[in-house]
């Protein structure tokens, strides 16, 4: 997974914020504005969920578990004028959660599935000030974004004791988000909330033991986000909370041998929160 092109996009955006703050980050700007850009580093832990469903929506599995994350921003959402407003946001994920579903025979199994993977989302938009009203700003946002993981389940036994081998399937999504923010600001402190809705533009699904791609089917889904950060100059400690998710639909049935192989609908739900650093 570490050689994946998109994860080593991931980490060279990462490294062109990192390079790119010493050199632009004090660029001058107008009494009560933000800087030209601002970046950031995080680190937090998410609570993550995948569900698995048959045809009739009974749930063949959960997959849940806590996963750490480590990311880098670079945006100008602290403006406190009115225009364009963007923010470049790469994190990387991974955690070993908890496996409780069934065999191709409907027994029941547990195990455990380790993910890892890589996340980069461009965001885009316009900011409009509000003079009446106690929010202090409005934002009308749209994301294009690239996410890549790795699903790794263990070899486990069946509630019978029979011996049941496990899988890995690579995924890669593309997908777009449109949303809206909106800014307060406190005596000492600015606050941020997004809300959203999100779809996959594509979805590569590829499961090694058959070696077979599979397109899980694109379905709307929700993102939320509420941003607490200090006020001040210099280094402004922050902190997030939110809430991501993607559906996924029943994807067409492949043919390996003599039987064939389809993923079932699919949920995604996470619930997380990051501690982070403005340069």
């Amino acid at each position: 997974m570490t050689r994946n092109p998109l994860v080593l996009f991931f980490a060279g955006v990462l490294s062109l914020c990192a390079g790119l703050q010493p050199a632009l980050g004090e660029t001058a700007s107008a009494p009560g504005e933000a800087r030209l850009f601002d970046v950031a580093f995080y680190i937090g832990s998410e609570n993550f969920r995948w569900q698995e469903f048959n045809d009739g929506g009974q749930r063949l599995l959960t997959e849940q578990g806590p996963r750490v994350v480590l990311g880098g921003a670079l945006f100008n959402l602290d403006r406190r004028t009115a225009g364009l407003v963007y923010n470049i946001d790469v994190r990387g994920y991974l955690g070993d959660v908890d496996y409780d579903g069934q065999d191709s025979l409907g027994v029941y199994t547990s195990t455990n599935t380790r993910y890892q993977g890589g996340r980069g989302e461009l965001t885009g938009g316009y900011r409009w000030q509000s003079a009446r009203s106690a929010v202090a700003a409005f934002d009308l946002l749209l994301t294009l974004g690239a996410d890549a993981w790795r699903r790794d389940i263990d070899d486990s036994t069946n509630a019978n004791g029979f011996p049941i081998s496990g899988l890995v399937e690579d995924y890669v999504v593309y997908f777009g988000k449109v949303g809206v923010g909106a800014q307060w600001l406190h005596a000492s402190s600015s606050s941020y909330f997004q809300l959203g809705a999100k779809k996959p533009l594509s979805i590569d699904e590829e499961v090694e033991v058959f070696d077979v791609s599979l397109s899980p089917g694109k379905q709307w889904s929700a993102y939320a986000s509420y941003t607490l950060k200090a006020g001040g100059e210099g280094r402004k400690p922050y902190i997030t909370f939110y809430y991501d998710s993607y559906r996924f639909s029943k994807s067409p049935p492949k043919s390996i041998g003599s039987g064939i192989v389809w993923q079932p609908e699919s949920d995604m739900d996470v619930a997380g929160v990051i501690f982070g650093l403005v340069l």
